[in-house]
């Protein structure tokens, strides 16, 4: 009885701490993206029930519910530019309040971040404020911590999600009067030699003006649009001084409630798996993103490198 009350509870601070967070926030405009960090060590010939019990599957585990509840919700990302916050807002909800999910707490939600209008700056602060204190090492010399004790691993976790964010700056717009934008970004790990398996709902939420050209001159003629987020037509866009907001939860799978009840959990959420996550939540960039020499001056460059429980219920 303890323990089931313990897992309760638990769920129901995913769902306040994600409703505090996100509710009721609106945008114009929003670009997905999708990130896999660590080894995927699923079978992928595992059937429905396996992909939840067995612990060597559970990346594609949270895959497969982090699909469903998109798919529940409504919200496709991976076709063009997402304009419906409704059911964006819904499918961080959704995915929260999943009873395995453990939410790790608070301290990592908000951060400011001042930006000067250039995009790189605007890249390494997400880089700087993504992660938490404690996945940091502490340096007893300067009593804190500091860029010189961050290990290797965690250097190249930062350049990842600082990559991540880079291809979700848009290049040009489809309607000038879009200004409010959310870059979301979630990001599943699974490190090398555990079973243990995390996740991160992101998103930034910023202003993004439009300009005539790569001189950053104001354009109120610019409105062209192009359908469907294809096409070459558009705004060129400019990120201009601002306070921009981080807003990040991290979660959890809890394996040992999903093993136990695989098999429930496996007649109402179909087998997924991360490659099919990736694909599902990032937005085909071919009008966001442009990795020419004259997109470089301005937005940097686009590197792809290839990246005892309560009863079940949802």
């Amino acid at each position: 009885m303890r323990v089931v009350t313990w897992v309760l509870a638990l769920n129901l601070l995913n769902i306040a701490s994600t409703t505090l967070a996100y509710n009721n926030q609106h945008y114009d405009a929003l670009v997905s993206g999708a990130l896999f960090e660590g080894v995927n060590t699923a079978d992928p010939d595992a059937n429905r029930t396996s992909v939840f019990k067995d612990f060597k599957n559970h990346a594609d585990a949270v895959a497969s519910i982090l699909i469903y509840s998109a798919k529940e919700t409504s919200f496709d990302p991976s076709e063009k530019i997402h304009t419906r916050p409704e059911a964006y807002f819904d499918f961080l909800q959704k995915a929260a309040s999943f009873p395995a999910f453990f939410y790790r707490g608070p301290e990592d939600r908000e951060h400011e971040l001042r930006l000067n209008g250039d995009p790189e700056q605007l890249l390494d602060q997400i880089a700087d404020h993504y992660y938490r204190q404690e996945d940091y090492i502490y340096d007893s010399k300067i009593n804190g911590y500091s860029d010189s004790c961050i290990g290797e691993g965690m250097k190249k976790k930062k350049e990842n999600i600082r990559e991540a964010f880079r291809k979700l700056i848009p290049k040009t717009v489809e309607n000038k009067h879009w200004k409010q934008w959310v870059l979301s970004l979630v990001t599943i790990q699974k490190p090398l030699g555990s079973d243990e398996v995390t996740f991160d709902l992101a998103q930034v939420r910023l202003t993004i003006s439009t300009v005539h050209d790569k001189t950053g001159r104001r354009n109120s003629r610019c409105s062209r649009s192009t359908s469907g987020g294809g096409g070459s037509g558009g705004c060129t866009v400019a990120i201009d001084r601002q306070v921009a907001l981080l807003v990040k939860s991290s979660y959890n799978l809890v394996g040992g409630y999903t093993s136990f009840y695989s098999d429930e959990i496996a007649r109402f959420i179909e087998k997924g798996t991360v490659d099919e996550f990736l694909r599902l939540m990032t937005t085909k960039q071919g009008v966001n993103v442009d990795t020419s020499e004259e997109y470089a001056m301005g937005f940097g460059r686009d590197r792809r490198e290839t990246g005892s429980q309560r009863p079940f219920h949802v």
